[in-house]
């Protein structure tokens, strides 16, 4: 008799719980968030890992994604609402005038050198001409390189660029397969060690030379920003919250990277997450002027490569609301 009585209790309270998860649902808002299997995902798995979201009332469905055409589909078709995309993959969007607007920093600073082989005879950037220059596939050098080659005097089609998939970049010195490779210290920095590469422009030259500042977007889909603005700004709280965390905290940063790369099946060494930490500044999460002339300085150098066939605008596709007020809600805090 006391289980049969207990059943209707049991089922009231399931029904209860499953009503009260519905309008904590209703109440927190729910965001669909897209982000790279790479490692410039670190601020969503810090605030998804650390409880950023939670924090702010908001629900979100994380997903990583393969590709930049992954990202551009979902947003466009609205099963994503919000993604942390490389620059490169905006400025796509922008130059097909596809309905979107990146509304926060998700990090920036470039980290690229332009490395050779030892016995190659380049000692500038003017000696890459008639060269094998090598760089990722779909990287976010090809821009910053254009305009390095362009400062030079130098056309894309005076040197012989290869477009290769990371994990042949890391061999193309010792497979005698390219003269230089520019590309982040990510790569970089192995081929140094293996190969004994000469550095031919470090970070801070690259920096100096074209001003590059590559700032990473994270990008909202118009609808959601007009429809779920109050959302959104939770979001783009708990994203802002998130960038200070991996300033104070770049130890605990690393290991989540660490353990991101893990689940993946990708090992990552502790030497290396934190390595990789320090490649990207997190300090700022509007976007300024000078990282939206930058841009479109990259967006000229990809149609200069023949990546685009539109040199994108960037008018109206910034929005600085949602990230100005995450951070005077931070700095009050």
């Amino acid at each position: 008799m006391r289980k049969w009585q207990a059943r209707p209790l049991v089922v009231l309270v399931m029904a209860l719980a499953v009503l009260a998860t519905h309008v904590q649902a209703q109440e927190s808002g729910l965001v669909r968030l897209s982000f790279s299997s790479g490692w410039d995902a670190l601020p969503a798995v810090v605030a998804i890992e650390r409880g950023f979201f939670d924090q702010e009332g908001v629900i979100v469905s994380g997903l990583a994604i393969s590709s930049g055409e992954a990202a551009i589909n979902s947003l466009v078709a609205g099963s994503t609402d919000v993604a942390a995309i490389p620059q490169r993959t905006f400025l796509v969007m922008a130059a097909a005038k596809l309905p979107v607007k990146t509304v926060a920093m998700g990090g920036w600073g470039t980290e690229m050198e332009l490395v050779a082989k030892p016995d190659s005879g380049i000692t500038a950037v003017g000696d890459l001409k008639g060269k094998r220059v090598a760089i990722t596939q779909g990287s976010e050098a090809f821009p910053v390189l254009i305009r390095l080659l362009n400062q030079a005097g130098l056309q894309p089609q005076d040197v012989q660029l290869q477009q290769l998939p990371a994990d042949q970049l890391t061999q193309v010195f010792a497979n005698n397969a390219a003269d230089a490779v520019f590309e982040t210290r990510h790569f970089t920095s192995a081929l140094v060690q293996t190969s004994g590469a000469t550095v031919i422009l470090k970070p801070e030259d690259v920096t100096s030379a074209v001003g590059s500042i590559g700032g990473r977007p994270l990008v909202a889909g118009n609808k959601f920003i007009e429809n779920e603005p109050e959302t959104l700004q939770k979001a783009v709280n708990a994203w802002v919250k998130a960038l200070k965390y991996i300033q104070q905290d770049p130890e605990d940063a690393a290991r989540l990277l660490q353990i991101f790369f893990h689940r993946q099946g990708v090992r990552l060494t502790s030497e290396m997450a934190a390595s990789w930490i320090t490649m990207t500044k997190y300090d700022v999460y509007t976007w300024s002027e000078a990282a939206i002339t930058d841009a479109e300085y990259n967006g000229w150098g990809l149609k200069a490569g023949n990546i685009l066939k539109i040199e994108p605008e960037l008018d109206g596709y910034i929005e600085n609301r949602f990230s100005t007020a995450a951070e005077k809600a931070l700095e009050g805090s």
